[in-house]
């Protein structure tokens, strides 16, 4: 059974399956690769509105309107889920015909996408290994640490998905110059992280930036490992996941398509 709604970004959500809006058509799933610089795309969506009388209907329409015209009034983008899938977009135009009755109208919802990109967020947690070795790899180029041998922390994901994917890594202290290794590529900082604190990589924004017990934020971009990227995306198939061990993290993938998933 499908599911559709629009989360605006102060969390309301209005509900588009479920009485009184209905959606009567909607091009969600629709495909289209065509790429425009600096460009916006378009989705749009039919609503049915109904309500019991006219102050019912007036109080459904303005309910309406007060969810979808936050984000376009403080210039923000909500997410238009479809089943388990979003697209980040807000409202551009809503158009309301066969309102005169006051107890139903069609209302043409257009949203705005700064891209076409429907989202799943897909999230798995490495927890420390009590049974962390010492030994390590060698290299044949200087790194501040020792790769670990597979019996250390590893772990492997199969990711079904078309193409490779954006994420967000989270590492928690205690740990020194935490890496975690994918498939072969490093993903490593400089850094020491005490108890309770925690980094973030994040690739969409390129970002890396160290949760500090006492709520301070500190700009770790320039900590980053530079041997290999650490925001390189991550590749679909099947994922080798390594890590000395000591320490946990967790691995989000927002797996992008070109329409909603069915």
């Amino acid at each position: 059974m499908i599911t559709a709604y629009y989360k605006n970004s102060k969390g309301e959500t209005l509900d588009l399956l479920n009485y009184p809006y209905r959606t009567a058509d909607a091009d969600w799933f629709d495909s289209e690769w065509d790429e425009t610089i600096g460009g916006e795309y378009q989705k749009t969506v039919q609503v049915d509105v109904f309500g019991n009388n006219a102050e019912d209907f007036s109080l459904n329409m303005e309910r309406l309107y007060s969810v979808t015209a936050v984000d376009p009034e403080e210039g923000a983008y909500g997410r238009l889920y479809v089943n388990d899938t979003f697209l980040r977009c807000r409202i551009q135009t809503s158009r309301k015909t066969s309102w005169q009755g006051y107890v139903y109208a069609e209302v043409e919802l257009t949203f705005t996408a700064p891209e076409i990109s429907w989202i799943t967020e897909v999230t798995k947690q490495f927890f420390p290994q009590d049974d962390s070795a010492d030994t390590g790899l060698d290299f044949p180029y200087d790194h501040p640490f020792e790769f670990a041998e597979d019996d250390t922390g590893s772990k492997a994901w199969d990711i079904e998905h078309v193409g490779s994917s954006e994420f967000q890594m989270i590492m928690y202290g205690p740990c020194t110059n935490p890496y975690v290794m994918l498939n072969g590529h490093s993903y490593a900082v400089y850094t020491d992280l005490e108890q309770d604190e925690y980094l973030i990589i994040d690739s969409q924004n390129c970002t890396v930036l160290k949760h500090q017990s006492d709520g301070m934020i500190q700009n770790l971009f320039h900590e980053r490992g530079l041997d290999d990227s650490v925001f390189e995306p991550v590749p679909s198939g099947l994922l080798r996941i390594s890590w000395p061990g000591t320490f946990g993290f967790d691995l989000t993938l927002f797996l992008k398509r070109r329409e909603a998933r069915w």
